[in-house]
């Protein structure tokens, strides 16, 4: 039976078509400056134009799509190394397209309520009849859009102050930090956000179990991107399981290229989604895409080396934990016929006993037996988990087999790893095969089933025996005098397990693999504080870089010199700016800058102040397409005084070294002459690395003297053959293809603390109003009006990791995560509650 619709006032034909009037011009407007945009991209324009179209097209034709696309690629489209681009980005490109198409749909529906099913969930109404445009339903609190309203009018005051202290608004491509053009790109988050909400609304009107799913989705699937940047990272440049090396991780974050924790913000907002996923995913392979990301998320955690990211995640993990499960027992109480169907196998007791149990038996082994020990042990314990369902039923003839078996396969393993070089290896993965299959078999209920039960046992014995060996294969005695206490253990367990008619634990795939996950983890753990003395290190250096913090912030509160500083904020992204003039004088940073004289143009490089080591300098990159050997660097230098530049070709990602040519020059000054540079950079230091996970190379120059400067035209660098690796070396179109990096001296681009960001841009004011946003988000997830919806619990830990990472880190001066956070802030304290959706295709 069709839904009768009762025509609202609001929804006249004149206000309709106004409305569809407004959503036009919206989309137009977008449209346009996504073109712009695209137009004036570094890199092929004419491509970027027809992905610009393209997307805008499919945007229109499935207008809730960008809650997935937007999120899943938001931590990969950031190519600044490549364009120069900083103020504007390839994310924003997206953003405008996704508006002008879902605009634009919006504007082309004529119907008031669109299609044959309105008045359902699923019909695909364009909500203009529910006053998507202007008008909000009853339900939307008018504090919080008042609120949201005021923030927005802070953040565009603010912007135009940070003008105004850079002297005056000017319009550039290419500006970098210490201009004008600084404070639109750190401005433009909060509007893009604003002018999407409108289109989430809508999304979630039409069918809300969709638009929860596809956003949930999305924001995983962009999880899982960015932890498989920083896998490749880590092989590429320091080895998977090297955690001593001075390296942090920064995956596709180019705007750590001056520090900063852009990765660190990025998991603390989106792991919280990947945690909902898998204890909601209702498929195997929903279930397994979760557990796949998670289990890449971890490294990711872990590699960060960040001591905030190794408190906001456990701490966001919690309140997920706790409001999501508040809810199932809500449910519970509410529907106690259905307790099964909403609780599942939680057992909390269980579940902490098995992960804690295994985490003491790991870091017992890890110092006599290494990874491939504690991996091994790892894998023992996982099929333990699975094995004792099938112990349990076994007959007393099963067990005389099982145990005849499991001898003969233990004496198996011991002399395959006495005949091969390596055969410890082999053994104990080929017995936990066997076991493996044998328990995917054993689940069939047929007659070869009930063979399957003791090989399973008998291969699980083979992989207790082959871990053993794997310990004495890694440290001989010590080994397997530390291997062997823990396996008895394990073993033990396994028999208790198997003998009761009671299981110790719940027998259900989903909640087994949890339990292996977190051991998974905690082994990771074990190892990276057990196996590299790097993680160690900043910890027992943490009460020291908290004083640093602290007298970092208080010289940056010493900035606001006025009432109106106070008040509104310094303006926009001006620390690095104010830093460089009224900060430290001893660490002020180098600069750059494009001047022109007549038609030509070039580039002034200026070196910082403070003492110019290695990782210190500031260099000016380009990105080197072609393995680079031997090359050769020409260019035009002028200088007043005598100065010191550098040159170099380097494998390099973003801010770490691995192998490189480098030449140094030292020049005479000679005022208003231009010298001719000539230098050969020797070697084959800088190569690509393995196929799998190739390494980037960049060439760089700086100025290595202290506070001197050089002006610098015509860089070449050339290849033996003679073929050029550079482009825009005339610097002609101006910093296009030229990137900048201050490896290690981080401190003068960034204040360093979310909150006092805010109130450095935008004052007490700014502040204050950003403060009642954010409480009152977690207010509505936590604990009102919003915390019994599906996305409550997710939103809710997200905000509060990000919150955690940002009290010792500034995280809104990245754009692409200060999208994602006002994103995520603005769906928190909007969130519309009602009756339960239906359920998504």
């Amino acid at each position: 039976m069709e839904a009768t619709v009762r025509q609202r006032p609001d929804a006249s034909p004149f206000r309709l078509a106004g409305r569809r009037v407004l959503a036009a011009a919206v989309a137009a407007l977008s449209g346009l400056a996504c073109l712009v945009l695209a137009t004036h991209y570094p890199l092929a324009p004419a491509a970027a134009v027809g992905i610009a179209v393209f997307c805008g097209a499919g945007f229109f034709a499935w207008p809730q799509m960008w809650l997935l696309v937007l999120p899943a690629v938001l931590p990969l489209v950031g190519f600044a190394p490549w364009t120069g681009w900083i103020t504007f980005e390839e994310l924003d490109i997206l953003i405008l397209a996704a508006a002008a198409g879902g605009y634009g749909r919006m504007a082309g529906t004529r119907r008031p309520n669109g299609g044959e099913n309105s008045g359902t969930n699923n019909g695909p109404s364009n909500g203009l009849n529910n006053s998507v445009l202007g008008h909000h339903p009853p339900s939307q609190s008018v504090l919080v859009w008042l609120l949201a309203g005021l923030f927005a009018m802070s953040t565009a005051i603010s912007m135009l102050r940070g003008f105004g202290d850079a002297g005056g608004f000017s319009f550039g491509w290419f500006q970098g930090y210490h201009e004008a053009m600084n404070s639109a790109r750190l401005a433009k988050s909060l509007f893009e956000v604003l002018l999407l909400l409108p289109l989430w609304h809508l999304a979630s009107a039409q069918n809300r179990a969709r638009a929860e799913n596809w956003l949930s989705t999305g924001l995983l699937i962009g999880l899982a991107a960015a932890s498989l940047a920083t896998i490749w990272e880590r092989v590429a440049f320091t080895g998977l399981l090297n955690f001593s090396s001075d390296y942090r991780t920064t995956a596709l974050f180019w705007e750590m290229h001056v520090g900063g924790a852009a990765l660190d913000g990025f998991l603390a907002l989106t792991l919280p989604f990947a945690l909902r996923e898998f204890v909601v995913a209702r498929t195997p392979l929903r279930w397994g895409f979760a557990a796949t990301a998670l289990a890449l998320a971890a490294y990711a955690c872990l590699t960060t080396f960040s001591r905030g990211v190794y408190l906001a995640i456990p701490l966001g993990a919690a309140v997920f934990a706790a409001l999501h499960f508040g809810s199932q027992h809500r449910q519970i109480q509410a529907a106690p016929g259905r307790a099964d169907e909403t609780r599942g196998d939680i057992h909390p007791t269980a579940f902490l006993l098995l992960v804690l149990g295994f985490g003491v038996g790991a870091a017992w082994m890890f110092p006599a037996s290494g990874y491939r020990g504690m991996a091994a042990l790892w894998l023992t314990v996982a099929l333990m988990l699975p094995l004792a369902r099938v112990l349990r039923s076994f007959s007393p003839v099963q067990w005389v087999w099982a145990v005849g078996l499991g001898t003969g396969a233990m004496m198996l393993a011991v002399a395959t790893a006495w005949m091969l070089p390596k055969g410890a290896y082999f053994a104990c993965g080929l017995a936990a095969l066997l076991t493996a299959a044998m328990l995917v078999l054993s689940r069939q209920g047929n007659q070869a089933s009930r063979l399957a039960g003791p090989l399973a046992f008998a291969g699980f014995a083979g992989t207790v025996a082959g871990t053993a060996l794997v310990a004495d294969h890694w440290s001989k005695s010590a080994g397997l005098l530390h291997a062997a206490p823990v396996l008895l253990l394990v073993a033990l367990l396994c028999l208790v397990a198997g003998a009761r008619s009671k299981p110790l634990w719940p027998a259900g795939l989903r909640w087994q693999g949890a339990a292996v996950a977190a051991m998974a983890l905690v082994a990771a753990i074990t190892g990276i504080f057990g196996g590299g003395s790097y993680m160690s290190g900043r910890f027992s250096t943490a009460e020291q870089a908290v004083g640093g913090r602290q007298a970092h912030w208080q010289m940056g509160r010493d900035m606001l010199n006025t009432p109106a500083d106070w008040l509104l904020g310094k303006g926009m992204g001006r620390f690095p700016a104010n830093y460089a003039l009224a900060g430290n004088p001893k660490e002020h940073p180098g600069d750059y800058r494009i001047r022109r004289e007549g038609d030509n143009a070039y580039l002034t490089l200026t070196g910082g102040l403070h003492i110019n080591g290695w990782g210190e300098i500031f260099r000016i990159t380009q990105r080197v397409s072609v393995p680079v050997k031997a090359a050769i660097v020409t260019a035009k230098v002028r200088a007043d005084k005598d100065v010191t530049l550098h040159f170099e070709v380097c494998a390099k990602h973003l801010l770490y070294n691995n192998g490189c040519a480098i030449k140094q020059i030292s020049l005479k000054g000679a005022p208003g002459v231009w010298q001719a540079v000539r230098l050969e950079l020797p070697g084959d230091a800088a190569v690509r690395g393995d196929w799998y996970a190739p390494r980037l190379l960049a060439f760089s120059m700086a100025v290595e003297t202290r506070g001197g400067s050089a002006d610098i035209d015509n860089v070449a660098l050339t290849r033996a053959d003679g073929g050029q690796l550079l482009v825009n070396g005339d610097f002609s179109g101006d910093m296009a293809h030229w990137f900048f990096s201050s490896d290690r001296h981080h401190m003068p681009w960034h204040i360093k603390s979310l909150f006092m960001n805010v109130l450095f841009d935008q004052g007490v004011v700014g502040l204050a109003l950003g403060g009642l946003l954010l409480g009152g988000a977690l207010w509505r997830t936590c604990a009102g009006s919003a915390r019994r919806h599906p996305l409550a619990p997710a939103l809710a830990a997200s905000l509060v990791g990000f919150a955690v990472v940002g009290l010792f880190d500034s995280l809104l001066d990245v754009p692409r995560l200060a999208w994602l956070f006002y994103m995520l802030l603005m769906l928190a304290l909007t969130l519309r509650t009602g009756p339960k959706p239906v359920a998504a295709p």
